[in-house]
C-alpha cells in the first residue's frame, strides 16, 4: 500500500497572489494620484472684486437670497416679453406682491439690515442697508444669465444713482466704490466686469 500526503487546499498561495495585486494596485495609485489632479490657475481678483468664500455669514445668506430672486426676476421678464413682446423688468411693487426674498418686510428682512430696496433702471435693483447691524447695503444686475451681485464694503461706497434712460455700465458701481463678488474664482471661469 502506497501512502501519499496530500496538502490541504486552503487558498493560502491564492489568497497571497491576490493580496500582493491589491498591494501593487494601491502603491500604484498612491504613485499616480498626484499625476493625475486637476490643476487650476487662481488669478488675483482686481482691487474691486472679492471672492464669495471670503463674505461673512450675513452676506452669504443675502446672496443666497439674490440668486433665487434673480431667477425669478429673469423669469417674470421672459414672461413679459412673450407675452406682451415689451421689456418689461419687474419693478419693486410686483416682487413685494409674488413674496420673494428679499423684496418683502419680514423678519429675515428684519435681520439682514432692513434694506430699502429700489428698481433703479432695467435689471438693476439696489438695497441700501437702514440698520448698522446686517448685509452690507447692495445692487443686483439681472441683465445676463449669472447675477452679478456688488456689495456697499467700504465706507466711501456711495449709493448708485441711475437715470431712467441712461445706460448703465459697470465702472459706475466701481467709481462709486461698490466691490463685486466673484462667485468662480479661477483661470477657467472668472466673472469679470471691465
Amino acid at each position: 500500500m502506497i501512502r501519499q500526503t496530500v496538502p490541504s487546499n486552503n487558498g493560502g498561495k491564492e489568497g497571497k497572489w491576490v493580496g500582493g495585486i491589491i498591494i501593487s494596485i494601491l502603491l500604484l495609485a498612491t504613485v499616480l494620484l498626484p499625476y493625475h489632479q486637476n490643476k487650476t490657475k487662481t488669478l488675483p481678483l482686481d482691487t474691486h472684486q472679492i471672492a464669495i468664500t471670503e463674505l461673512s455669514s450675513e452676506e452669504l445668506a443675502m446672496v443666497a437670497e439674490l440668486r433665487l430672486a434673480h431667477e425669478e426676476i429673469r423669469n417674470l421678464h421672459q414672461d413679459s416679453r412673450d407675452i406682451d413682446h415689451q421689456n418689461h423688468w419687474p419693478n419693486m411693487a410686483e416682487l413685494s406682491e409674488l413674496w420673494l426674498a428679499p423684496f418683502i418686510e419680514d423678519k429675515s428682512w428684519e435681520r439682514k439690515g432692513r434694506h430699502q430696496w429700489q428698481h433703479l433702471n432695467g435689471a438693476l435693483y439696489q438695497g441700501i442697508r437702514s440698520e448698522d447691524q446686517g448685509a452690507s447695503s447692495v445692487v443686483l444686475n439681472s441683465n445676463s444669465s449669472d447675477p452679478d451681485i456688488w456689495l456697499a464694503l467700504s465706507q466711501d461706497t456711495t449709493p448708485l444713482v441711475i437715470n431712467d434712460n441712461a445706460v448703465f455700465e459697470p465702472q459706475q458701481l466701481i467709481d462709486s466704490g461698490w466691490t463685486q463678488i466673484v462667485f468662480n474664482h479661477d483661470s477657467n471661469n472668472q466673472a469679470l466686469a471691465h
